[in-house]
């Protein structure tokens, strides 16, 4: 495995460990918290902290492809 396929192992950890974090803390609060603004306001956040978690990724395994086709050029997967 090289330099680069191992920071992106690191990086799909951390995204995928948020991911999961978030979906429990609100299921969590879904099924057994109570109705308050608080509990609200935190499904709301965690769900803004998911989707900017979830569209920073993919912006930034868009702009780092677009890094190595400018250095390798196009020349498919290897």
């Amino acid at each position: 495995m090289s330099k680069l396929d191992a920071n992106w192992t690191v990086r799909r950890t951390v995204v995928i460990c948020t991911l999961i974090y978030c979906g429990l803390v609100i299921a969590y609060l879904a099924a057994l918290g109570g109705d308050t603004r608080l509990n609200e306001t935190i499904v709301n956040i965690l769900g803004f902290v998911a989707m900017s978690t979830l569209g920073s990724y993919v912006f930034g395994a868009t702009w780092d492809d677009r890094n190595k086709m400018k250095f390798k050029g196009p020349g498919g997967p290897e």
